[in-house]
Formats: C-alpha cells, sequence, structure tokens
C-alpha cells in the first residue's frame, strides 16, 4: 500500500474586486431593471416583500455573512482560466515536470462548458501533459467531479483512494469555481455570498508510514430529502430552459432557503456529527491543532459551529481566507490553506493535526484529518 501526502498547494483569484458597496449597487441596478420589466408587461410595480429581496448594505453582510469583499472573473475568463492559473503556478514554483502528473481530479460546481468537454480534458491539454510515453500512450486518469461545497474536501477521498490502491503516484486535485456565473441578481442571499477562485493541489505518494491520512479520517454525508432547500430551477434535464423568460426570470440561477439551510448545518455539522466523525478517527477534539472549514457564511455557521466545538474541547487555530474571497465552493478550503501556508509550517515532532471540512448540498457533508508530515509550500496569486 502507497500513503498519500500533499507536496503543495496554489491558489489563484481574479484581480477584480467587488466591496460590500458594490454588489449592494448591483442589486439596487438589478431591481430597477425588474422594476420596469414589471411596469411593462403589467403596469405595476414590485412590491415591497419583493423589493426587499434586493435590498443590502455593507454593514448587513459583515453582520449576519461575514464577508468584506469577493472576486468575480472577467468577461470570458471561466472555471478552466482559473485553473489553469494555478495549476502553472504550482507547476513552476514545484518545478514539477508536467509528465510526472498521472491524474487529475477536477473538483468544480461550475463546469467551464455543459456537457462537454469535460475539465480535466482541458487541463491535460493546457498544461501539455504528455499523451506519449516512449512511443506509447500515457495513461492519466482523469475525473470531474462535483457535490456542492463538498466537492473538494470529497474530492481529496477520491484522491486519496487513486494513490492508496496503486492507480497513480502523482495526482492534481483542481478546486475551482466561477460561482459569480451562478448568481440570481433578484436576491441577496446569493448575490452577497460568492465569488470566484481557483487553485491547485499536488497529490503525491509516499511510503505507507509516511502517510497523512489513512481510510478511517475520511467521512461523507448526504441527506438528499433536503434536494430544494440549495437549487437551480432549470437549465438541467430534469427541467431544460423552457422560454427567454426562464433567462430573464434568472431561473437557470442558484436559489436558497437560508432559513433551512442554517437550521440543517447548525443542526448536523454543529451537533454529534463532528463527535461521530472524530470517534472514527481516534482523535479528539483537543487534539486538533488547525481547522479550514468551508467559508459558506462566517457569521452565522462557520464560528457558531466552531464555538460549539471549543464547548468540547478545540483550542486549535481556524485557517479562514477572512472574508476577503466569499463563497467560492470547491475553491473554498485550499484557498484559506494557501492563504494561510505559513501558519502549517514548520514540520514539527509530533506532526500537527489538520482537520478539514465542508457543508452545502441540501444537505452534504464532508471531513478529511491528516497530519502534516512533510514540508508544505503554498503559492498565492491574488
Amino acid at each position: 500500500m502507497q500513503g498519500m501526502r500533499v507536496a503543495g498547494i496554489a491558489a489563484y483569484a481574479p484581480k477584480n474586486v467587488f466591496s460590500n458597496d458594490d454588489v449592494a449597487r448591483m442589486l439596487q441596478t438589478a431591481m430597477a431593471e425588474a422594476e420596469e420589466r414589471r411596469m411593462r408587461l403589467t403596469g405595476g410595480g414590485l412590491t415591497d416583500d419583493e423589493k426587499a429581496q434586493f435590498k443590502t448594505s455593507d454593514r448587513w453582510i459583515q453582520r449576519f455573512i461575514g464577508f468584506k469583499s469577493r472576486r468575480f472573473a472577467s468577461p470570458g475568463e471561466g472555471t478552466i482560466d482559473l485553473a489553469e492559473r494555478a495549476s502553472k503556478n504550482l507547476i513552476a514554483g514545484l518545478n514539477l515536470d508536467v509528465a510526472q502528473i498521472d491524474g487529475i481530479v477536477f473538483g468544480t460546481v461550475t463546469p467551464s462548458y455543459k456537457n462537454s468537454p469535460p475539465d480535466a480534458n482541458l487541463l491535460q491539454y493546457r498544461l501539455k501533459i504528455p499523451t506519449q510515453r516512449n512511443g506509447r500512450a500515457n495513461c492519466v486518469f482523469g475525473l470531474d467531479s462535483s457535490l456542492a461545497c463538498c466537492t473538494w474536501v470529497e474530492s481529496l477521498s477520491f484522491v486519496y483512494a487513486l494513490i492508496r490502491s496503486g492507480l497513480c503516484r502523482c495526482v492534481l486535485l483542481v478546486g475551482a469555481d466561477a460561482m459569480s456565473t451562478t448568481i440570481n441578481w433578484k436576491d441577496r442571499a446569493f448575490a452577497t455570498v460568492l465569488g470566484d477562485a481557483g487553485t491547485a493541489t499536488l497529490c503525491v505518494a509516499v511510503p505507507d508510514e509516511q502517510d497523512w491520512f489513512g481510510s478511517k479520517r475520511f467521512f461523507s454525508y448526504m441527506d438528499g430529502q433536503h434536494w430544494e432547500a440549495i437549487l437551480t430551477p432549470k437549465g438541467g434535464s430534469k427541467n431544460p430552459i423552457s422560454s427567454g423568460d426562464d433567462i430573464i426570470e434568472q431561473l437557470d440561477k442558484l436559489g436558497m432557503n437560508g432559513p433551512l439551510v442554517k437550521d440543517l448545518v447548525l443542526s448536523t455539522v454543529g451537533g454529534q456529527m463532528m463527535d461521530d466523525v472524530l470517534e472514527q478517527t481516534g482523535w479528539g477534539y483537543a487534539d486538533l491543532d488547525l481547522v479550514s472549514f468551508h467559508e459558506a457564511n462566517l457569521a452565522q455557521l462557520v464560528r457558531p459551529i466552531v464555538e460549539v466545538w471549543r464547548t468540547k474541547g478545540f483550542t486549535g487555530e481556524v485557517l479562514d481566507a477572512g472574508g476577503e474571497f466569499a463563497n467560492t465552493t470547491s475553491a473554498s478550503v485550499p484557498l484559506a490553506l494557501a492563504k494561510n501556508g505559513f501558519k502549517l509550517q514548520p514540520v514539527t515532532s509530533p506532526p500537527k493535526k489538520l482537520a478539514l471540512g465542508a457543508m452545502g448540498g441540501s444537505l452534504t457533508a464532508a471531513f478529511a484529518f491528516c497530519e502534516i508530515k512533510h514540508e508544505l509550500p503554498t503559492f498565492v496569486d491574488v
């Protein structure tokens, strides 16, 4: 059996910074457009309740969500472009020969193209990972993966399975999303929350005794009965777009039942679930030196959950991106790690224990736990 370590993490965020005030103005513009359309079609304007969905402010966002700003990709800059920038920065920083890469797992919920080509395939071409080796077809495993905001942590477990089984020795794990393309500008619930970023993580095989992880240090949870809590109403095979009105009404954009999502997350991830997960690993709250938790909502989700953990003995440090990039979905956890790379160093004895967690979907949750046994270089381009 081979073990696995993380050999490096790189993060890239677009240079277009949007403050909370910028988002508030964009929502007001969207409200004016919706009002004009309603007047043209019906002769009446929006109701007060409808107008309320467009209203926000920097104070409201910082108080109830905890974000200060976010990055939006430029027109024509898609998920593959974010991933390519992060991957090339990682490859250059590690002085890596791309011919060593024998697997690409591309985690995203915003694929660059709707049905084809897959992003893993596009990335192989852009990075010039060879298709031939010694006159024979070169074997490179590829996978596009998606599990809402749990995508990156869940994908890490797939990468571990590839390396642990011996199918791969050097896997590029991407977490990238252009979440700005999913925003419904008629609803502040997501308009104030989402941002864009790309990350690349190199996972490599090591002797079993140097393994960072272990099969009992991964945990995945799903409860699909809440599938409507976070939903894009139209655009998929179940309910395809049927008219231009679907686009005008932004039914191809994300919608969320915020109060329900909050209740679900706090009662599960913030409840006994973490107790059960830690029992599986054989660790306790006091054993955790570092935690990086998906930045879905710092104010009402992450911080309350961490407060509960502290009552149970957690005294470690929480690594996040400080609310500067908002919810970048598949990029969220590795972006936070890259931004806090200096806190992952130096290698100590005993090794620092790191917990990685995410929640999303309706409802999904994923956890991974590791011991940092080798130097972990990080590269940030934001």
